[in-house]
């Protein structure tokens, strides 16, 4: 029973090199900074109650699930699907929270987050393959924002997941802030699949298509995410000026996104891997003194996605 297991985590590992090793030189830079994020965390949640600490511990184990498309592999490979879940998920989960229970004495942590590793383990997904789902009336949303409309059916519900505590426990500072980052942080997979040459040219056909892109994109985040500002700045308005910061930071990284996409796009291509790269902006929007890295990276991928768009109306 263990044997395929191992065999999983061999391969998971071996995806974690690979990954690794494609980022190259950035490590220099990446890795350093990686560190120092990952101890101040550290620091920080070891000041936090218990219940904090399991529910940080459990969220990056919940966002794989409910994006991950290898089950129906899993299962037709034969490998005991559930055991597999909850041991990849522990081990993600007890990353973090193990150090943090070691220097805040809250032992209990790692128990609740065995706890949910199992419960998260054997949640349905929905969208997985034999769903007779009905898919979402989505008349609200532009047709030529295609992408959020592909985006709201496969991960709608996890939207609304992160979207609703914001609204709800809004008179407390973190909720709303939150929201907006755990909303922000699935801009990239938003934008991760190309589109067809024929859907590009409603935008790219004429001059500054580019920029009406980021604008109507831009434009939407705003309109979604407002309700959550104006809570915000409701209840917390000793503080607002964290709220217009974590816009910003949602609006550029979806600028990332997009225009990674056209910076890398070429007739044919179905999807960008942007995983490591948009995790390595993310990391140089929350670091102060990276930010303007991050604003030059930007201006570089500008610069490719247009000449992309060029070349393709050309």
């Amino acid at each position: 029973m263990l044997k395929p297991v191992t065999l999983v985590l061999e391969i998971r590992l071996r995806q974690a090199w690979r990954s690794a090793r494609s980022v190259g030189g950035l490590w220099l830079i990446g890795l350093p900074l990686a560190v120092v994020f990952y101890l101040s965390l550290l620091s920080t949640l070891a000041r936090q109650p218990v219940e904090i600490i399991t529910a940080l511990g459990l969220l990056p184990p919940l966002l794989i699930h409910f994006r991950r498309n290898d089950l129906f592999f899993l299962e037709k490979q034969g490998f005991p699907l559930r055991l597999v879940l909850f041991t990849e998920y522990a081990l993600l989960s007890l990353l973090l929270v193990v150090p943090v229970a070691l220097l805040s004495g809250h032992y209990s942590s790692i128990g609740y987050c065995l706890a949910g590793a199992l419960a998260i383990a054997f949640l349905p997904q929905r969208g997985r393959r034999g769903s007779g789902a009905r898919p979402w009336g989505l008349s609200f949303v532009p047709q030529q924002a295609f992408e959020w409309r592909s985006a709201i059916r496969r991960y709608g519900w996890l939207f609304l997941l992160f979207y609703l505590p914001g609204l709800g426990l809004a008179t407390y500072t973190g909720a709303p802030l939150l929201s907006v980052v755990l909303f922000a942080a699935m801009l990239p997979d938003v934008y991760s699949d190309c589109e067809p040459k024929e859907l590009m040219e409603p935008f790219f056909s004429r001059p500054g298509g580019l920029w009406r892109k980021l604008g109507l994109h831009a434009g939407l985040l705003l309109a979604g995410l407002m309700p959550l500002a104006m809570l915000f700045f409701i209840f917390s308005p000793e503080v607002w000026y964290l709220m217009p910061l974590a816009l910003l930071a949602a609006l550029l990284y979806q600028a990332f996104a997009i225009l990674y996409k056209y910076a890398y796009y070429y007739p044919g291509r179905r999807k960008v891997h942007n995983g490591i790269t948009a995790g390595l902006f993310a990391l140089g929007l929350i670091v102060p003194f990276l930010a303007p890295a991050c604003l030059v990276y930007l201006a570089v991928l500008f610069r490719k996605a247009k000449n992309t768009v060029e070349l393709l109306n050309g």
